[in-house]
């Protein structure tokens, strides 16, 4: 998988196009979470919209790796893994979400 952003380093908010390994153009995708785990850097895609989502609305969501500024299919234990993570880190995220409103 490749994106356009190669020798950029990706940051929350970018949407990037990414290709399959034939070279042919999947979509675009808007970066939620950048994160590290186990000494390898993760990035969480979801498709890019136009228009906000309806609340009840779920977003389909990618986890690629990022190895040398290209992104890397991950094989299913460490997408898993991979997810786990994101749960948790947006899990605090909303947290300390609440706790700042209190």
């Amino acid at each position: 998988m490749s994106s356009g952003t190669e020798n950029k380093a990706l940051e929350v908010g970018d949407v990037i196009s990414l290709d399959d390994e034939n070279g042919e153009a999947v979509g675009d995708f808007e970066v939620i979470a950048l994160f590290a785990m186990n000494g390898r850097e993760y990035v969480a895609l979801t498709p890019a919209l136009e228009q906000e989502p309806a609340e009840e609305e779920e977003l389909e969501v990618f986890i690629l790796g990022v190895e040398n500024q290209e992104l890397i299919a991950l094989d299913e234990a460490e997408e898993a893994a991979a997810f786990d993570k994101l749960d948790e880190l947006l899990e605090d995220a909303h947290a300390g979400a609440e706790h700042q409103h209190e």
